[in-house]
């Protein structure tokens, strides 16, 4: 993980793809039939890596694209790390199908940064952070007309775990894994 957010930060995509790749190879000489990135920040790459895969790759991004189309929403925020907030990729899809996708302003998306760095990745829920994510979303409910909120990193469910906000939110993660069991029993 360390060495993968290592790539990221440097904005080294080539290098990144390359050492995801060595996994993808290697799993598919083992014999896998699909392969998925259970992490949103590597998607980065996940074109490039489609692309040159021998099996499928199952995208954590698609399915959640396809439910908020479905609801029909205009206006979303994009959450996660600062790295897949501050990158177009993520958004990309969204965008060029007429869902305007926002993100949290500088010192707002340094803050999520350090939740998922320093707390979250530890299990660490703090009650005082979760307010202050609350009131970010609220603020961009009230300033952007958000109707929508994508959990765009797989720790930030367990922030929302059994909390609601005024919006709906997606969790990457749970479409991800809806979008696993489709393939794994489809015929």
């Amino acid at each position: 993980m360390y060495e993968m957010l290592g790539y990221c930060k440097a904005g080294k995509y080539r290098e990144l793809a390359d050492y995801l790749l060595q996994g993808i190879f290697n799993l598919e000489h083992s014999g896998a039939e699909f392969i998925i990135i259970a992490s949103n920040t590597p998607h980065v790459v996940f074109d490039v890596l489609k692309e040159r895969a021998h099996v499928p790759l199952l995208s954590i991004i698609e399915p959640t694209f396809q439910a908020v189309l479905k609801k029909g929403y205009k206006k979303i925020v994009w959450l996660g790390t600062g790295f897949t907030m501050e990158q177009p990729f993520f958004r990309k899809r969204f965008i060029e199908n007429g869902i305007d996708t926002v993100i949290p302003n500088d010192e707002e998306r340094k803050f999520i940064d350090h939740v998922i760095a320093d707390e979250l990745e530890f299990g660490i829920v703090n009650p005082e952070s979760k307010n202050r994510m609350d009131a970010i979303i609220e603020r961009l409910i009230q300033e952007e007309q958000i109707e929508a909120a994508i959990l765009g990193c797989t720790e930030l469910p367990l922030m929302y775990a059994d909390d609601k906000l005024s919006i709906p939110i997606f969790h990457t993660l749970q479409y991800h894994i809806a979008e696993i069991i489709d393939y794994m029993f489809e015929e």
